[in-house]
């Protein structure tokens, strides 16, 4: 059952959808709508520390609601909730915690900067962008030293007042590796809003889904950000000018990771609601497209065995990896009410939630488009809308990524409970190899992560999973 903030959001998005002048909307009209959002707190940027379960509800209320506010308007809301506002949670003073409130009430946008081109989404939290520390000043400046360095992808890019930024931190010619920044993005100048001096930006360019979401590459040509940009709660200058770690043991990317935990759960919900309409639209218009059948019989296309079958077995995984990915967000939940990090384990089933989810709504979604017939070629079916997987399968973790370390993490484990023995046969086969060998037994590291998240499921759902759960690389 919706709570009572769920229920406001939904008629929000209904009544934004009632207002909309075109069928395809842009980047403008887009981001007003969040600004809109934001000033009416229906959503506060506060909520993932503060109720982590409406934070949640709220993607989830967001996704259902794709068609009246845009295919690329969730991204928009996680980016500006999760990446953004979630970054500054996490590793932000006191002081700038408070900024957000005051973005709240102004509609402010913020973006998110991590991402570079040189990395791409395959490579992991590879940073080249600096952060050189001037002691004379007391500034930062920020530098893209090459273009590999620039920051690729960036969503809310040409609409963001404010930006979170990762950069590698340099004190006295010394890297301390990547740290989060809060800047000015955008400021003032005579009542229009203008990029800082020494920030660059330009379009990705159009693309086949979600062009009402702005996505920019971005360079920083010199920028001077002042000291208390530093996203400082756990590590920061002091008064001398010297880098300290105030928490020992506690590194800021790993923090800054945590947004990729909260994240990958709404990935993973986001996918199985797309899925789960997709799915109910195309049955509505099956139930009623009546077919030829001898004597007289007109059957209607749901009837097919092909169809039938596939909505009965699309709709037992969807189920499954819908309790599924729930326990892992209630679980994440409590660890964000008592401000803990995530368990182990607990980061391991997240990551198996988001692959299984996204992998599922693909492998159905397709399924579903080569056996429905010319309707799904049909603008406003619902398919056209398809390649938003695309977008779900690389955010916040991209699946052969994170396949790639549930196998490592298991080769580098002991016995682990409930493993089978072909888990067992590879671990061992594959933890003797190199860096070469991993590479030439890809298809066995792939099938040993399946095996990791088979098990995952099945011990944490308290049953194996259905056939019609995903599952790629498994061996035949």
């Amino acid at each position: 059952m919706a709570s009572a903030r769920a229920k406001e959001l939904q008629a929000w998005a209904v009544e934004v959808g009632r207002k909309r002048t075109s069928s395809e909307l842009g980047f403008e009209e887009s981001s007003s709508n969040l600004r809109e959002l934001l000033k009416r707190s229906l959503v506060k940027m506060t909520d993932l520390r503060d109720d982590p379960t409406y934070f949640f509800e709220a993607h989830r209320v967001i996704s259902m609601h794709g068609t009246e506010l845009g295919a690329g308007f969730w991204t928009r809301f996680t980016v500006q909730y999760n990446l953004f506002a979630g970054t500054i949670l996490a590793v932000g003073n006191e002081a700038q915690v408070a900024q957000l409130d005051q973005m709240q009430q102004k509609g402010e946008l913020g973006c998110f900067g991590l991402t570079e081109k040189f990395a791409g989404v395959s490579s992991g939290m590879v940073v080249e962008t600096i952060a050189e520390y001037d002691s004379v000043s007391g500034e930062f400046l920020l530098t893209s030293p090459n273009e590999g360095a620039y920051k690729n992808w960036i969503s809310q890019g040409f609409c963001a007042d404010k930006s979170v930024v990762v950069a590698d931190l340099r004190v006295a010619g010394k890297s301390h590796g990547p740290h989060a920044f809060i800047i000015d993005f955008r400021a003032d100048r005579n009542g229009v809003k203008e990029l800082v001096p020494g920030v660059r930006l330009a379009d990705m360019g159009r693309k086949t889904v979600c062009n009402d979401l702005d996505n920019a590459w971005i360079a920083f040509d010199g920028v001077r950000v002042p000291r208390s940009a530093l996203l400082d709660r756990y590590a920061g200058i002091d008064s001398q000018g010297a880098y300290v770690q105030k928490q020992k043991g506690l590194h800021t990317m790993e923090l800054i990771g945590q947004r990729l935990f909260t994240g990958r759960v709404a990935v993973a919900q986001a996918a199985l609601m797309f899925g789960r309409h997709l799915f109910a639209k195309t049955k509505e218009y099956t139930d009623k497209k009546l077919c030829w059948a001898p004597k007289g019989i007109r059957p209607p296309l749901s009837a097919l065995p092909q169809l039938s079958s596939l909505y009965a077995e699309a709709d037992e995984a969807f189920g499954y990896a819908e309790r599924y990915a729930s326990l892992c967000e209630a679980q994440l939940a409590e660890c964000i009410r008592s401000d803990k990090m995530p368990p182990t384990k607990l980061i391991e089933a997240i990551a198996v939630a988001k692959i299984r989810s996204v992998e599922t709504v693909v492998q159905s979604c397709f399924r579903l488009k080569q056996t429905v017939g010319s309707y799904a070629l049909m603008v406003g079916s619902g398919f056209e809308n398809l390649d938003t997987m695309q977008v779900a399968k690389f955010a916040e973790g991209e699946s052969f990524v994170l396949m790639q370390k549930l196998a490592r993490d298991r080769v580098k484990s002991p016995a682990v409970s409930g493993a089978n023995a072909e888990e067992e046969a590879l671990c061992t086969e594959l933890r003797g190899g190199g860096p070469q060998d991993w590479i030439t037994k890809a298809d066995k590291v792939y099938q040993l992560a399946e095996l990791v998240m088979d098990r995952t499921m099945a011990q944490w759902s308290g049953s194996p999973a259905p056939k019609g759960v995903a599952r790629p690389f498994a061996k035949l």
